[in-house]
């Protein structure tokens, strides 16, 4: 069996070529689209051309996108890691001011403190005045006693 050789016909340019849309009514054949084939042609090769290049666009766009993303998703790690951070820095922050209330009564009872010792120093001081005054009393009368048994 042989086979039917093809040869490929190559030109520069297409030849036009009349395409026409034909609908029959009853008896009458009625031409409804008449069109030149290489006009439509290069039409649609101008918009496959656009479409290509709207859909790069829409590739580098959606490449950038996703960049974009990627990096979005770093730093909202990074800022959960800040938000834990802020939060213990507070946590922190309490705590010293918590501890710097208590310092402050403690110093309130401190200087309460010092001054009842002031006072208890201050009633020290008398009685041991008074103890003084009384023991010169009482000296005085051992020694009239002591005076009064001998004679």
């Amino acid at each position: 069996m042989e086979e039917d050789e093809v040869e490929e016909i190559v030109r520069d340019e297409p030849r036009p070529q009349a395409v026409r849309i034909l609908r029959k009514h009853g008896e009458e054949i009625v031409i409804i689209e008449e069109e030149d084939t290489t006009k439509e042609f290069r039409r649609l090769e101008t918009s496959l051309t656009s479409v290509m290049k709207q859909i790069k666009e829409i590739s580098r766009v959606a490449e950038q996108r996703r960049q974009l993303i990627k990096r979005m998703e770093s730093l909202a790690a990074e800022n959960e890691k800040l938000n834990k951070t802020r939060n213990l820095s507070e946590k922190n922050i309490q705590r010293a001011q918590q501890q710097d209330a208590e310092l402050g009564q403690m110093r309130q009872a401190i200087d309460q403190l010092r001054q009842e010792k002031a006072k208890e120093a201050e009633r020290v001081d008398k009685l041991a005045e008074e103890v003084k005054g009384y023991r010169h009393k009482v000296k005085a009368q051992f020694d009239v006693l002591v005076q009064e048994a001998k004679v």
